[in-house]
């Protein structure tokens, strides 16, 4: 990158700002118009902000060639990236199935 750290530094800004202000858009409106769907997106874009910010950081390392701390980086999103697929692809216990009590 021409302008270093202070570009990549504003980079970063602009996306956790667009990420928290979609985010609140998306729930202000499911919360108004008595939608879940959109409050449910609203909490995933705000879970995924910081996800933006790592492949943010990453590709401004690759582009200054800091290799070092741009292999890090990729290293946190496998880890992320890892830990969502875990997390999609774990079937969740079910309780079990509670009898009537009798008296």
């Amino acid at each position: 990158m021409t302008g270093g750290p202070l570009l990549l530094n504003r980079v970063i800004e602009a996306v956790l700002t667009a990420g928290v202000l979609v985010s609140g858009a998306l729930m202000l409106a499911g919360l108004a118009l008595e939608r879940t769907p959109l409050l449910q997106w609203g909490i995933v874009v705000l879970m995924l902000t910081p996800v933006a910010r790592v492949v943010v950081v990453t590709l401004g390392l690759a582009l200054e060639r800091d290799w070092a701390f741009a292999l890090i980086s990729l290293w946190i999103l496998g880890v992320l990236a890892s830990s969502m697929y875990v997390a999609a692809h774990v079937a969740r216990p079910r309780s079990p199935a509670v009898a009537p009590r009798h008296a």
